[in-house]
């Protein structure tokens, strides 16, 4: 695998109206960006490079409020998923029922803990 390196807005999902982006490395499907309108959906499906750990898992969701209560009030959702199955939501379409209690904030779901913790793990 060879890296290239580009200039590639860390927010480009946001520029996205409706249509897909398909990453994929030596042939194998990484992750699929989709954008339908205000909802931006990031899945996850295999991540071959090695990235070094950030701290607390939980710490990175609580982190995450301003970027899901900005979303929200953009009127954008971002749903990541993690080969095919939604685990989290940010923005104006979250419901985060429990998931409010560990994140502290409106507009976090968490819609498969174990999923995403599987997500966390491969990164």
């Amino acid at each position: 695998m060879r890296m290239k390196h580009f200039k590639f807005p860390a927010n480009f999902l946001s520029y996205l109206d409706k249509g897909t982006l398909n990453v994929s490395c030596d042939g194998t499907p990484m992750i699929n960006f989709t954008a339908d309108g205000s909802t931006k959906i990031i899945d996850v499906i295999d991540f071959p490079i090695e990235i070094k750990k950030m701290p607390g898992f939980l710490k990175e969701l609580s982190e995450a409020k301003d970027l899901a209560k900005n979303l929200a009030n953009a009127k954008t959702t971002i749903e990541v998923r993690f080969r095919g199955d939604t685990v989290l939501k940010l923005g104006e379409k979250a419901n985060p029922k429990l998931a409010k209690i560990i994140t502290l904030s409106s507009n976090i779901e968490i819609t498969n803990l174990m999923k995403l913790k599987k997500l966390n793990d491969v990164f």
